[in-house]
């Protein structure tokens, strides 16, 4: 069993019913406290909360006041439990003024960890120009930027009917990561420590296909085509969280893609079922290919790379 000071889960969310914009089919029960007696079952030492799509479904001032009142209400429960979590800002992504003003008072005056925001806003992947003086911004600062899928409109004809946690959230990310890599930007905003919910929907396994057939077809849209060296890259250089993507060839396929020190925890409480974390746990404890060592980095020293003021926050009361 891995040792050390216990688990970050860096895929958590505070479920604060502000501004959760369209109702997802249901919205788990939450609390800090509730989310504490998960967490303390799980050796689980710390969760960093985001709600990264919260403000994208409103416009202008109206977009500001709910990241605002969101991003007041996790520094709150931060302030409560400050080794039991971290908070990322929530942006209201379709103001560019808004969403620079914003990350300057979350970060500066709130001393949040990080940023959140959702793979697309209003249908407009991540990678795209318009997106680029806030993420400018976030370069600037070296921040760390959770990325989390999000309900495209254009998915719900083609979702099966199924919740879109099962497919569509897959192919979300999928479609921010390979627009990230092939417009350039993800080598462009290199500072920024970029993670990737759900261990990258499908492109562990997509990659060579997306290697081989960039090359030959091209990136699109008049952009400079990239070697299939450059694609690999691209997609290495973030780091993977693994929700739900746990099993044997799941690992493979990551490891096959980065170094264990780009691969962190992640449980997505609430919304995962809470007995989903014991089995994930399991999966990575029986993984053949990691060792002691790699166990103890996955669990805690990767995040807390990642998270330096929360690591600080633990290690003093476990002195």
């Amino acid at each position: 069993m891995a040792t050390g000071p216990g688990r970050i889960d860096v895929h958590s969310h505070a479920v604060t019913h502000i501004g959760q914009g369209p109702p997802l089919d249901q919205l788990p029960d939450w609390s800090p406290e509730h989310a504490i007696s998960v967490m303390d079952r799980h050796g689980i030492a710390a969760s960093v909360l985001s709600v990264p799509d919260a403000a994208n479904h409103a416009e202008g001032q109206a977009a500001c006041d709910i990241a605002r009142r969101i991003n007041e209400t996790l520094a709150g429960i931060v302030s409560r439990f400050p080794t039991r979590f971290a908070a990322l800002a929530t942006l209201p992504g379709r103001t560019t003024d808004g969403a620079l003003d914003e990350m300057a008072y979350a970060l500066d005056v709130l001393k949040l960890d990080g940023v959140a925001t959702s793979t697309s806003i209003n249908d407009v992947y991540l990678g795209e120009a318009g997106f680029d003086p806030w993420f400018e911004e976030m370069d600037r600062r070296a921040v760390t930027l959770f990325i989390h899928p999000t309900i495209a409109r254009a998915s719900r004809p083609v979702d099966l009917g199924l919740n879109v946690a099962i497919l569509e959230f897959m192919f979300d990310t999928t479609r921010m990561l390979t627009n990230m890599v092939l417009s350039g930007r993800k080598q462009r905003f290199a500072r920024i420590n970029m993670i990737s919910a759900h261990a990258g929907g499908t492109v562990p396994y997509l990659l060579h296909r997306i290697q081989v057939l960039e090359t030959h077809f091209g990136p699109g849209r008049d952009r400079t085509p990239l070697s299939a060296e450059q694609i690999h890259a691209g997609f290495a250089s973030f780091y993977y969280d693994l929700t739900g993507s746990t099993s044997v060839t799941q690992l493979d396929a990551l490891l096959g893609l980065v170094p264990v020190s780009q691969l962190l925890s992640g449980y997505d409480i609430p919304f995962m079922p809470a007995w989903s974390i014991a089995p994930a746990i399991e999966d990575v404890q029986r993984y053949s290919r990691l060792s002691d060592a790699d166990r103890d980095r996955l669990a805690f020293e990767n995040a807390a790379s990642l998270y330096p003021a929360l690591r600080s926050r633990i290690l003093s009361v476990q002195a």
